[in-house]
């Protein structure tokens, strides 16, 4: 070859190698293994350097700040099959359940399930003035030596005198934590479900009964990168379970499940038992029958263009079943109806689009992230047949309608996040326009929403975060609202925490506030369950709230305040 036909020919390869991105570079071993905190000699160690091949992976990995690239090798080497490629989908093709696992490995590093431990003041008695709205704040967790987080509650709609709780435990034993009340949310005791055999630790809590006064729960039993949601039951009102069966049936990458048991005595499948989940590109839904748990239904389809993360799942009284979930590349939330007990379900309808995907950083919560999830509820009576759904996001002002636009640390951002709300008033064919039931002039974010559905007389009640009283956009107090007419319209939010929450201080746990709160109520009464570091640890609490003294509905569409 010619010396001037090798000179272009170098020349021209110099060409592309400059002109090439150059590829992210992933922390060495050592930084991993400071990041973890992993001792020598430890199982963890073993499981760090059993899986530094990350050619697999993509620049974005190695820019994770939450979940290390070892820990995406070794969830890949289960779950080959899915799809990790989609540039529409943030969430990478990853369970979000994956901050779990790595909070539980590092505090568990023998990877080995925890003992469960019960705090030695587990059955104190917590008085609480109650005849007020909104009531005491009361620790339904109680004093505890590991944080709790994220939870669920339920009012047992037979006898609202019971209550029970569920949260996460990732760094006390790892078995979820369960919390009952017998006396309407006055006192509670404290438990754990028991892991099964092959089981490491729980994520992701869910609670609810039955008509015959059984209480139910969900968790997903995490074993290494296999996921699968398991059932547990209690017949004494919540102070003792025992495992009832597994919920995803063959699937083992289950995650962010939603639980909720049709309890309409005039329903043809009363008792009938739902479970929505995301497992990879597909959401799923599966119902306990009296002959117990039944194949999961996939209720996705084309519409779908990443990842169904964050549903929800709910009933009326006639029986009917919407299964309510986002979707991370599409940016839609989306909503199936079924009518005969869960076997088949509808095609999916369109609610809204969300400005963000997948999930948001703001100042009070830009370590763990809040995550978009759709709460959602049904209520059927005579010609009223509405289907609900409640969500936070970005606010959709200008400068705050796509990802990059979030505050993240930026307390001065004018992007913030609100609280949206959509209804269907045919039974969930179509759905009114998106709107936020609490948009406030300042610069505050509001997250984690929950919203539940008073069955005597179909008011709404909605709880979430909002940092509206804190400058800095840290500190957070849990406020409520109430509408009296459907949704039409939604009255003014009233504070419901007695002191503030900042979960950015040092000593904070990483897991924040969890990915969700809970809320339930019957009868003009309600309990919110939230995450609250006010005694310097994560704990979960709850308020009574009394709507009925504080409203009256006057003749026509307007509502007032009676004195």
């Amino acid at each position: 070859m010619k010396r001037t036909s090798v000179l272009a020919v170098l020349l021209f390869l110099s060409t592309v190698l400059l002109a090439a991105p150059a590829k992210k570079e992933f922390p060495k071993l050592d930084e991993q293994l400071r990041h973890a905190k992993a001792k020598p000699g430890s199982a963890l160690e073993k499981l760090i350097r059993e899986n530094q091949d990350f050619s697999n992976l993509k620049d974005r990995d190695a820019d994770d700040k939450i979940v290390p690239p070892w820990l995406k090798v070794y969830w890949r080497k289960k779950h080959a099959e899915e799809d990790y490629d989609d540039p529409n989908d943030p969430t990478g093709g990853y369970p979000f359940v994956l901050k779990e696992i790595f909070e539980w490995m590092t505090t568990h590093q023998d990877l080995k399930p925890g003992r469960p431990t019960i705090s030695a003041s587990a059955n104190v008695s917590l008085a609480a003035t109650l005849e007020v709205t909104p009531g005491a704040n009361v620790s339904t967790s109680g004093p505890q030596t590991s944080s709790r987080s994220e939870s669920d509650i339920r009012v047992n709609y037979r006898n609202p005198q019971q209550i029970v709780a569920a949260s996460n435990n990732i760094r006390g034993s790892g078995a979820q934590g369960m919390y009952y009340s017998s006396d309407g949310g006055a006192t509670w005791g404290q438990t754990h479900l028991p892991i099964r055999t092959g089981d490491s630790f729980h994520a992701d809590p869910t609670v609810d009964w039955t008509l015959d006064g059984v209480a139910w729960s969900t968790t997903i039993g995490i074993s290494g990168n296999v996921l699968q949601i398991r059932s547990y039951r209690s017949s004494d009102g919540g102070a003792t379970w025992s495992y009832d069966g597994t919920v995803s049936g063959r699937y083992s990458n289950a995650d962010k499940q939603r639980q909720w048991i049709d309890h309409s005595p005039s329903s043809p499948y009363r008792n009938h038992n739902y479970v929505i989940w995301r497992g990879g590109s597909a959401a799923y839904i599966n119902r306990r029958t009296s002959a117990g748990w039944q194949m999961p239904v996939k209720i996705n389809g084309r519409e779908t263009s990443g990842s169904p993360v964050g549903g929800d799942v709910k009933t009326n009284a006639g029986g009917d079943v919407f299964g309510l979930y986002p979707d991370t590349g599409s940016r839609g939330i989306y909503a199936v109806k079924s009518t005969d007990g869960g076997a088949k379900y509808s095609v999916p309808v369109r609610i809204a689009q969300t400005y963000g995907a997948f999930d948001i950083g703001i100042p009070a919560f830009n370590g763990r992230r809040m995550l978009i999830y759709v709460s959602a509820g049904a209520y059927r009576n005579g010609t009223t047949n509405h289907v609900y759904a409640l969500w936070a996001d970005l606010s959709g002002d200008s400068g705050c309608t796509a990802r990059t636009n979030e505050p993240g640390l930026n307390a001065a951002s004018p992007c913030k996040t609100r609280v949206f709300f959509s209804r269907s008033t045919n039974g969930g064919a179509t759905w009114s326009p998106r709107e936020k039931i609490n948009n406030q002039s300042g610069v505050n974010d509001q997250f984690n929403p929950a919203l539940t559905v008073d069955e005597t007389n179909g008011n709404l009640v909605a709880i979430y975060y909002d940092t509206v009283a804190d400058g800095s956009r840290k500190k957070v107090d849990v406020y409520s609202q109430v509408s009296a007419d459907g949704g039409a319209t939604w009255q003014r939010a009233v504070k419901v925490t007695t002191a503030m929450t900042d979960e950015t201080v040092a000593g904070s746990d990483s897991h924040q506030f969890g990915d969700y709160n809970g809320l339930s109520g019957h009868a003009n009464v309600f309990f919110p369950s939230w995450t609250d570091r006010r005694t310097g640890n994560e704990e979960i609490w709850t308020s009574k709230i009394v709507t009925a003294p504080l409203l009256q509905i006057v003749r026509g569409s307007s509502l007032c305040i009676a004195p």
